[in-house]
């Protein structure tokens, strides 16, 4: 069995145990469920032959979800932990320390949307040295004319943490992770809600090369080649 048909495997089979009988009408638990899967796996680095993610997350949600959502809040924390526990080990993902997830309430997130942020993460992974860096160079969106090389791994989102900071609505706050590889920048979008594109194509994961174009929600970027500085 594939590595992402245990992912789901888990995921359907604890979902149904976990919420199927108390929130029959409801599937509101489950999707957040599986989008902290989904940004889970998104984060997940190897090294050395070891995977390893984040162990603390975030689910932001609009203040009259999160009253609705509010009786059963400990329940649903210590249920989406247990998942991202299940799922971790169906597929040998490792945690620095045991998994933990908090419900929030944020003004900035529209009724019925969920975001997830990351609280926690892996250290930055350091780019190969070569003579040039790959820059996103911004064409729709704001700041305008902001240009952001690609030296290292990056987060990009509404999170103010993130590297890569977007003023944008359709941006999630943990949106995609940009990071080196060999000559190219691979794109990994974290769970958002909007989606990541690579030339007008949704994707979930792309090596970026220079003349391609990357859009995050609305806002959109090129991808251009310039000399490393030495």
């Amino acid at each position: 069995m594939s590595w992402f048909a245990r992912i789901e495997e888990a995921c359907a089979g604890f979902i149904e145990r976990a919420f199927a009988n108390m929130f029959p009408s409801d599937v509101e638990p489950a999707q957040i469920a599986r989008k902290l899967v989904a940004t889970m796996e998104a984060r997940t680095q190897t090294e050395n032959g070891t995977m390893s993610a984040p162990s603390r997350y975030a689910v932001y949600v609009h203040p009259s979800d999160y009253q609705r959502l509010l009786p059963h809040r400990a329940y649903l924390e210590e249920e989406w932990a247990a998942l991202l526990q299940e799922v971790a080990a169906r597929v040998g993902i490792a945690f620095g320390e045991s998994p933990s997830v908090e419900l929030r309430e944020d003004d900035g997130t529209v009724l019925g949307a969920i975001e997830i942020d990351v609280l926690d993460g892996a250290p930055a992974a350091a780019a190969p040295e070569k003579s040039e860096v790959l820059v996103l160079r911004m064409l729709k969106g704001m700041p305008i004319d902001a240009r952001y090389p690609i030296t290292r791994s990056m987060r990009v989102g509404r999170n103010k943490e993130a590297e890569i900071f977007l003023v944008d609505p359709s941006v999630s706050r943990n949106h995609a992770i940009l990071e080196p590889q060999g000559e190219g920048v691979v794109v990994r979008d974290a769970g958002s809600t909007n989606g990541t594109f690579v030339n007008g194509e949704r994707i979930q994961l792309r090596t970026l090369r220079a003349g391609d174009r990357v859009a995050f929600g609305k806002t959109e970027m090129a991808v251009e080649a310039q000399e490393r500085a030495s």
